[in-house]
Order: structure tokens, then C-alpha cells, then sequence
């Protein structure tokens, strides 16, 4: 696996710049993590976004991609659910070469973003893969009727365009 992901990225001069980040996630934090890889950046994706506090979709969008973890699309919002498509080079190359990789820290930061916004319980699913590896899914399912315990104002952050 090693081997294919140094092949994978650095065969493409599009893919390149993403090599340092898929080494760190895909090979050291697996090796560290082990089976609890994946809810270890789900709760660590919560945690960056207590700390890069966002006050809009918009500032979202922007972050994902400034951050270089896909570009992000708001589907559908309504008062339950937020439904998102993630796609963009560093997703279809994670993909293209884990069919199963999962986006647990992208997971993590939309619904402690959404928490925050909206001020109410916020979980996030991956959704079922389209057809073609173009992108994935991710649904923030929000509770209306489980505030948080301690709602405090929103200090969003100033995004740099």
C-alpha cells in the first residue's frame, strides 16, 4: 500500500502537492491509530473546528478549500439535515486509490460547525458513493429539539479570500 501511494500521487503533477498530507493520514496516523484511526479524526475534525470557528456555508466552502480538503457544495439544508458533496482532487485521489477511505476529519468538522451555527445537536454520515468517484456524500443530521447545553455566542473567525 505504501508503495502505491507514493506511485499514485507523484505519477501526477496534479496529485503531487497532495502527497505530504496522504502520507501523514493514510500511512502514519493509520499506523499510529490502528482501528480507532477513523473516530480519533472525527472527533479531532470537532475539535479543529471549536478552534477555526466559521459563521457561514459560505466561510465552509471557502475553508474546505483553502484547507485542501475538496470542495464542498451544499446540496439540500433544511432544518434537520444539511446535505453536502465533497469532491475536488483530494478527494478522487483518496478514492482512486482506497475505494473504502473514509472522511471521518471532514465528517468531525461539519458537525461541530453546523453545532455551533445552529446551535443544536449535529452528527455527520458519509452517504452512500455516487456511481463514479467524483466526490462523496456527507449528511449533517441535526437534532431541533436538543439544544446544547451551553449555546455561546458565535465568534466566527475572518476568512481571507
Amino acid at each position: 500500500m505504501n508503495n502505491q501511494i507514493y506511485a499514485h500521487y507523484l505519477s501526477d503533477p496534479e496529485s503531487t502537492p497532495l502527497f505530504g498530507k496522504a502520507l501523514f493520514r493514510d500511512v502514519v496516523l493509520n499506523d499510529l491509530l490502528g482501528a480507532d484511526a477513523g473516530s480519533i479524526a472525527y472527533w479531532e475534525g470537532k475539535q479543529l473546528a471549536r478552534r477555526f470557528i466559521l459563521g457561514s456555508i459560505q466561510d465552509l466552502v471557502l475553508f474546505f478549500q483553502q484547507a485542501e480538503l475538496g470542495d464542498l457544495m451544499l446540496q439540500k439544508q433544511t432544518a434537520k439535515e444539511w446535505q453536502f458533496t465533497l469532491s475536488g482532487k483530494p478527494v478522487t485521489s483518496r478514492l482512486s486509490l482506497q475505494p473504502d477511505a473514509t472522511f471521518s476529519l471532514e465528517a468531525g468538522f461539519l458537525a461541530q460547525t453546523a453545532q455551533q451555527m445552529v446551535g443544536v445537536i449535529a452528527e455527520t454520515e458519509m452517504g452512500e458513493k455516487p456511481k463514479r468517484a467524483e466526490g462523496i456524500s456527507l449528511i449533517v443530521h441535526l437534532d431541533p429539539k436538543d439544544a446544547i447545553s451551553d449555546p455561546q455566542e458565535l465568534d466566527a473567525m475572518k476568512i481571507i479570500d
